[in-house]
């Protein structure tokens, strides 16, 4: 019974991962429309002994470490643990460089381990911001990661 699970779930996986893959333009960015409100789901993955952070987002966007996530300016962008994720702790959420999109920290969530974002209003179509996750795993160890936002119309 365990593995008749195990199976089905992987098979979820794949067709999900499949699905999201098929459903891009040309330019290879998702069709999905670009909402107010874009939440990203966290997993921690261990690839060839490396740690890697799989995300995929309300946009329909699956991706291992360099997920672009887009949301309209004046959004908020939510980051939430996958079930089963990995990770005890989200640590941080900042942007090292830039300060565009992150004027601040993104806050940590008074309920549950997430983290919210409110981007600022007035961006221009096309702007981009890499930025940091630093997460604890369930081994203990640190990680970071650097995916995108972007905004879209």
């Amino acid at each position: 019974m365990k593995k008749i699970i195990t199976l089905s779930t992987g098979i979820v996986f794949l067709a999900t991962i499949l699905i999201t893959g098929g459903c891009t333009r040309a330019n290879g960015q998702s069709r999905a429309f670009v909402q107010e409100k874009a939440t990203i789901y966290l997993r921690s993955i261990e690839i060839n002994g490396e740690k890697h952070l799989a995300m995929f987002d309300t946009n329909g966007n699956l991706v291992t470490d360099s997920l672009r996530t887009d949301v309209k300016a004046g959004g908020n962008v939510f980051w939430e643990l996958d079930r089963a994720s990995g990770i005890k702790k989200i640590e941080r959420i900042y942007s090292p460089k830039g300060k565009i999109i992150f004027k601040e920290d993104a806050k940590k969530q008074v309920i549950g381990k997430g983290f919210k974002l409110k981007v600022p209003d007035g961006l221009a179509r096309g702007t981009e911001e890499e930025y940091t996750i630093e997460y604890i795993d369930q081994d203990n160890s640190k990680v970071k990661i650097d995916p995108y936002i972007r905004i879209e119309d």
